[in-house]
């Protein structure tokens, strides 16, 4: 009997060393392969990847959702930059920055980015454009710097009313979350979401799907499959670079923290007397819950020069499905500053 532990204890000890090998190698395949499309630019406790494009003023920078990295705005940005100096980055821990410090609170990624921008020399005024989770991180941002903001533009925004305070659905759902990222951080580390990244390459999806749900036991039915909506409605670029971005332990540990710190994010914004008194142009999208949508049209009731769009053919990806809508509404708001 003991020389049977000894030796599934041996078996599992040269599993983890394998597993951890075929992570490093895995990482620094990646690297390699899909190298920064821009700079990293060293803010002291770690590094944030910022690529900046075209010239003008205002210069705009593009805030992304809560998994999603600047190539979510690839199409936008690249139009934008015809007319503006454009500015997308990764927030920490997501896409090709390093992880920074934790928690990670709308309050630190203000910062951060005032940083970014400042260590970069990147001139304002700015119009700033957040999707979705950008509803937490940019408002507070005009907020914070009122004579650096030329507007706003948010993109099917998550609101503040929808964390402060969190019903007891939305709090047991983003806690669910964040310990399934907890878990896929530690099985990370032995190269175990990288194989499942694996087997969905290779097409193997029955057996892909199996260790999926097992990782994420606990969450709704629809997450835990490969054939998840949320992962499905990605743009294309982003779904490619998932089996790059999301198998690092990095990404798994800030997309938790993101989720744990919802409630203090969204009551710092609610916090606030007055977002933005520049132009903010708000869209919703058809795929928008009616209770969402409701407070999108509150927000920009209460704005000085706010105005509400509906996006009638657009999921939660609006830039993706009706980019002109996001483009007129940027060039309204640089309008307004000319």
């Amino acid at each position: 009997m003991i020389h049977t532990f000894i030796w599934i204890g041996g078996f599992l000890i040269l599993g983890l060393l394998f597993g951890m090998t075929y992570q490093k190698v895995g990482e620094r395949r990646g690297a390699k392969l899909h190298p920064p499309p821009g700079k990293l630019v060293n803010l002291g406790t770690h590094r944030l990847h910022l690529l900046e494009e075209g010239q003008g003023s205002p210069t705009v920078i593009l805030e992304a959702g809560l998994m999603s990295t600047n190539l979510s705005w690839t199409d936008i940005r690249r139009k934008l930059a015809e007319s503006y100096r454009v500015v997308t980055y990764d927030r920490a821990g997501l896409g090709w920055s390093d992880i920074g410090p934790m928690p990670r609170t709308a309050e630190r990624i203000v910062d951060e980015l005032h940083s970014l921008l400042e260590l970069a020399a990147i001139p304002g005024p700015y119009i700033l454009v957040g999707h979705s989770f950008g509803g937490l991180t940019m408002p507070l941002f005009a907020a914070r710097y009122p004579k650096k903001i030329a507007g706003m533009v948010l993109v099917d925004p998550v609101v503040p009313a929808e964390w402060n305070p969190p019903s007891e659905h939305d709090l047991k759902r983003s806690s669910i979350g964040a310990t399934v990222c907890r878990r896929a951080a530690l099985l990370s580390r032995a190269g175990v979401i990288r194989f499942v990244a694996f087997l969905l390459n290779s097409r193997a999806k029955k057996a892909a799907s199996h260790m999926v749900r097992l990782i994420s036991r606990g969450t709704p039915a629809d997450s835990g499959s490969v054939s998840s909506p949320w992962f499905w409605n990605l743009p294309p670029i982003e779904r490619q670079m998932a089996s790059v971005f999301w198998v690092q332990e990095k990404f798994c540990n800030t997309i938790a923290s993101q989720l744990e710190s919802l409630p203090e994010s969204a009551r710092r914004i609610a916090e606030l007397d007055n977002l933005c008194d520049k132009p903010v142009v708000l869209l919703s999208a058809k795929s928008t819950p009616p209770n969402r949508r409701e407070q999108h049209m509150l927000i920009t009731q209460r704005l000085p020069q706010g105005r509400h769009i509906f996006a009638d053919k657009s999921t939660h990806w609006i830039m993706q499905d009706q980019p002109e809508l996001v483009l007129d509404a940027i060039h309204a708001v640089a309008k307004s500053n000319s």
